[in-house]
């Protein structure tokens, strides 16, 4: 690779003005005009800085565009190939988006509310709603929002769009860092993942965890090798934002940091002197584009470290005794979540299910094997390091052992995982076609169909041992999907609670339906439903707190006061309050609700004075 150019000061002097004037104006956790253009202003001119060649003019590339279009456009069978990989990704990521999962869970309303409010004008740096959450996913959010409208549905299918996403970025990668037939590998294993499917429908914002740990691998990779300083703050601004989509990627900076000093060892002493601008250009790039998060952390460090404290420190258990033999544990566990024992939680996955399927797991043994005895080729020991790093999100929580290993937290392992999956495969297919006999290279089948097949097809199929390895392919893509699709259409479904019934979204319903009729009131009865989730589905019903009720009193409001018509709902055990309503409304009907296991979810109760 080429040495990385010095920068131009002229530009990157301004720049970094820009970017220190601008600090200030994100006071108080907001994107604010001037401050944001400032800002921006400045990340460009860095950008440019770096730029060691002035770039094509317009009326050049134009001219290109137009020479190449009148060529006409040319689709290979690689672009077909990735589209039909893509495609497989979409339906089982799309396939029943509305309806699996049909609860929207604890988090959920707490997204939606942060989306809400960015349409409102709250152009916020940082999601401040308890627990804390990063806000380039909600941005996402309230653009969907504002054109299609926002629901449960555009978070999950927000989610799914990032997932979906992430396949053709990692066939670039996995195409940079090998060649295609790796990549279309990694790329069909990550489609048909059962752990990158759940996460992808799950609305969480750790969907973006493996699309960016991938974009941060290729433009890396990519700077390493053209040594371009532009490449190299390409790579600093994928960093920086990354910073804004989920914490566990506060665990990335250093990893990448150790993975640089190991690819230059690797290179020899000249490489530092050679990429030294380079590395300025990706550490003031980063910088840069964190300043606003920054800002906020430093306003505010409790709240922004707030989630990855509660985990690593006493701040909301104290931590074990014992602290090494349980982060040790926590090590083991966490690295046999991809073929042992896998996340708890029902919401990301089937509970305790290795996280890989049954031959991606396999594979993925054989691949950090043969990644470890050639870690000084390639790029092996970058993929190593990610790997190791990536799991320290969920290997830390030694304040919260129990929660480990967690899926979500260890999302971003996804990426390295796929891309020490595919090698093996494809190096043992290239072993298998050195066996064919070169004078019996092609493998000649007569196939008859029956003359009463009035469309069938007559005719011979050669077969030669690249065809045979993409049969083999498809089969084993093919067995990889189908554990998929029972696992998450059936597993998944049967041990969400309920069997995938939504109580918010029916208590919802009943409450919107009523509305034109009378007051309406729901019994409070601790833990047993999730307010926020409930009214965030209302369509009708106002969404204050008004209706919810702690207790019941038949001398206060609105037993005292209720006329007309009057719907309260209550739990199915709180038989106490439902004597008290029969009480106070002789003639009411209380009409129990069922879940899809059979079990009683909710009793309504309509009374009349």
């Amino acid at each position: 690779s080429a040495t990385v150019a010095a920068p131009r000061l002229r530009l990157l002097a301004p720049a970094l003005l820009l970017a220190a004037l601008a600090f200030p104006g994100f006071a108080g956790n907001r994107f604010r005009l001037l401050p944001t253009l400032a800002w921006l202003g400045g990340l460009a001119l860095l950008y440019l800085s770096f730029r060691s060649t002035s770039p094509a003019l317009p009326a050049q590339r134009a001219g290109r565009l137009g020479r190449d279009l009148s060529q006409g456009i040319r689709i290979s069978w690689h672009a077909l190939a990735l589209g039909a990989i893509v495609l497989v990704g979409a339906v089982l990521r799309l396939r029943e988006l509305d309806a699996i999962p049909r609860e929207m869970g604890v988090d959920m309303p707490l997204l939606y509310e942060n989306a809400r409010e960015i349409m409102q004008g709250q152009f916020m740096i940082f999601c401040p709603r308890y627990p804390g959450r990063e806000s380039l996913y909600h941005y996402l959010l309230a653009a969907h929002g504002a054109l299609f409208g926002l629901s449960f549905f555009s978070i999950k299918f927000v989610s799914a769009l990032v997932g979906l996403a992430t396949i053709p970025v990692l066939y670039g990668l996995a195409s940079c860092l090998y060649d295609r037939q790796v990549a279309f590998v990694a790329a069909g294993f990550l489609a048909v993942s059962k752990w990158h499917v759940i996460l992808s429908r799950s609305g969480y914002r750790a969907v973006m965890m493996p699309l960016a740990v991938a974009l941060v691998l290729l433009t890396t990779v990519r700077a390493l090798r053209r040594g371009r300083g532009t490449d190299f703050a390409l790579a600093g601004i994928v960093v920086g934002f990354g910073m804004y989509t989920y914490n566990a990627f506060l665990i990335v900076p250093p990893t990448l940091a150790v993975v640089l000093a190991i690819e230059i060892g690797l290179q020899g002493r000249q490489s530092l002197r050679r990429y030294r601008w380079g590395l300025l250009a990706l550490a003031l790039a980063a910088l840069v584009v964190f300043l606003p998060l920054g800002h906020y952390a430093l306003e505010h460090p409790g709240a922004y470290l707030f989630r990855v404290a509660s985990r690593v420190t006493s701040v909301e258990a104290p931590l074990p005794a014992d602290l090494v033999s349980v982060f040790a544990r926590n090590l083991w566990q966490a690295a046999a979540m991809f073929n042992r024992r896998g996340d708890p939680v029902f919401y990301i996955n089937v509970p305790h299910q290795r996280e890989l399927g049954a031959i991606s797991g396999g594979l993925f043994v054989f691949g950090v094997a043969c990644a470890l005895l050639r870690w000084r080729r390639g790029h092996n020991a970058m993929l190593l390091v990610f790997l190791g790093g990536l799991i320290l999100p969920t290997a830390l929580a030694v304040a919260f052992p129990h929660e480990v290993p967690n899926a979500v937290r260890a999302s971003g392992t996804l990426t390295p995982v796929y891309l020490l999956v595919a090698p093996p495969l494809v190096f043992l297919a290239r072993r298998l076609a050195t066996l064919w006999p070169e004078g019996e290279r092609r493998l000649v089948a007569f196939v008859a169909l029956p003359p009463w097949l009035r469309w069938g097809w007559r005719g011979r199929i050669a077969l030669n041992a690249g065809i045979l390895a993409m049969i083999g392919l498809a089969a084993l893509l093919g067995s990889e999907c189908g554990e998929t699709w029972r696992t998450y259409f059936h597993d998944y479904v049967r041990h969400l609670p309920g069997r995938n019934y939504a109580i918010s979204l029916e208590m919802a319903r009943v409450l919107d339906e009523f509305e034109p009729e009378g007051q309406s009131y729901v019994k409070v009865w601790p833990h047993w439903f999730d307010g926020n989730a409930l009214r965030a589905q209302l369509k009708v019903k106002s969404r204050s707190w008004d209706w919810e009720l702690a207790e019941l009193d038949p001398a206060r409001p609105p037993l005292a006061t209720a006329q007309g018509r009057v719907l309260f709902i209550v739990h199915p055990d709180d038989e106490e309050t439902l004597q008290l309503l029969r009480a106070s409304f002789p003639r009411g009907v209380a009409v129990r609700h069922y879940d899809y296991s059979g079990r009683v979810s909710f009793v309504t109760f309509y009374g009349e004075r």
